[in-house]
């Protein structure tokens, strides 16, 4: 009697994706939404506000084998739209406003341990500029694969970034799990799960600001599987930020800001 023949082996598919990729555009769009609870608002001011960002990012990029991208390219036709306007209140939040920024060249870089987007030439202060805010939209197309992987494989970024919020410089912890949730010949389907703890220090001594947050989001991610480019991104964060103000002799104030954001970025072709 012949014996069945064993099935055969299981192998998935591993991924290995080009060493260049070429300029590439994609458009960038966010709604933020806050509510704000703690200290008095002003009067007729809203403790639930909305912040609209759109922007257009071009970039090419040169990969290693880690996965690690460096690249350069501009930022252009960035818009804001937002009931949060200029004040000397730090902690208000108040009318409508609209900005635009100019043309800005940035280089960026993305590894295991390091993300950054930088312009060209570096800005002289970056503490609350519109410019800022696009650099960081521009940072969500950076995704790094690793050589190798296959379907159902983690891997895991950990990265200390420095930004500003009004006028209070952070230091932001970002820790990013990766999984390889689909490979077909056309699109890898990336997810990310995203842990944030942001931290930071401010003022003067006689009006000192302290703000420290934790959040999370959720990324799915469609990658051309022949070229490695960013074909589509959708996902949601959430971040709790406690602001602390103290004026002495007076009794320390506090705010607490939820913030909400839905990101979608797509390839322009």
């Amino acid at each position: 009697m012949t014996a069945p023949t064993p099935p055969a082996p299981i192998t998935s598919t591993r991924v290995l994706l080009p060493r260049s990729q070429p300029r590439t555009d994609w458009t960038i769009s966010a709604v933020t939404r806050l509510k704000v609870s703690g200290a008095a608002m002003p009067a007729g001011v809203s403790d639930e506000q909305r912040i609209d960002t759109r922007t257009l990012v071009s970039m090419s990029f040169e990969r290693t084998a880690t996965g690690a991208l460096r690249g350069s390219g501009q930022v252009d036709s960035f818009t804001v739209r937002s009931s949060i306007a200029e004040s000397t209140e730090p902690l208000a939040v108040s009318a409508s406003a609209l900005s635009r920024s100019s043309l800005l060249l940035i280089d960026a870089l993305i590894d295991s341990t390091n993300l950054r987007v930088v312009a060209r030439p570096p800005l002289a202060n970056e503490c609350d500029r519109p410019e800022v805010s696009a650099m960081q939209l521009a940072r969500e197309l950076l995704v790094r694969i690793p050589d190798g992987v296959g379907e159902g494989d983690q891997w895991r970024d950990s990265t200390v970034t420095l930004v500003c919020r009004n006028g209070v410089p952070l230091t932001v912890y970002t820790t990013t799990r990766s999984t390889l949730a689909t490979v077909s010949r056309e699109t890898l389907v990336v997810r990310r799960e995203m842990t944030t703890k942001l931290e930071g220090k401010g003022g003067t001594a006689f009006r000192a600001f302290e703000l420290i947050g934790t959040g999370s989001g959720s990324q799915r991610l469609e990658i051309a599987a022949r070229t490695g480019i960013l074909e589509t991104l959708q996902g949601t964060s959430t971040l709790t930020m406690q602001l602390m103000e103290r004026i002495p002799p007076g009794t320390p104030r506090s705010q607490q800001v939820l913030q909400r954001v839905e990101i979608r970025a797509e390839r322009q072709r």
